[in-house]
């Protein structure tokens, strides 16, 4: 029998200030401890809203990064933490952020590419029919699937 010695993926940050840590992703569930500045936190996945924050309309802010406190799972703010690689996009948001917005904004003909755009950002631009001009479709913070265009 084989057994995989494959690592659990995870993205390197930092706390740029104090966390506080909640059981869901959002600021009105329990609290359940602290994290202090400067103590290296592993983000294993992300929301770009917390479930208790509707449609905020500036987003980006509210983005709530998946952890393990303690030996289970738990949540801080994104905005309070500084990436090892700010370009590194956080494990599951690429793929389900994209997959989004082909279904949404995309027909199966076009083509789309990224580019870095701002420090955590990308830029997804689009080719209609995969021919001529690349026309900027959104932006989208790639730690927590957030995107507006």
């Amino acid at each position: 029998m084989k057994y995989s010695s494959q690592a659990a993926s995870y993205d390197k940050a930092y706390a740029a200030e104090s966390l506080v840590v909640k059981s869901s992703p959002g600021a009105s569930y329990k609290t359940v401890g602290k994290i202090e500045v400067g103590t290296v936190v592993k983000v294993y996945g992300a929301v770009p809203i917390g479930k208790d924050q509707g449609n905020a309309s500036t987003a980006e802010q509210y983005g709530w990064s998946k952890i393990k406190y303690k030996n289970k799972t738990a949540w801080v703010a994104t905005y309070k933490l500084s990436f090892a690689d700010p370009y590194k996009w956080t494990p599951g948001v690429k793929t389900k952020t994209i997959n989004d917005i082909k279904k949404n904004y995309v027909s199966k003909n076009d083509k789309v590419k990224l580019e870095k755009s701002g420090l955590g950002y990308y830029a997804m631009y689009v080719q209609i029919n995969g021919k001529g001009e690349w026309h900027y479709l959104v932006t989208i913070n790639c730690k927590t699937g957030w995107y507006h265009g």
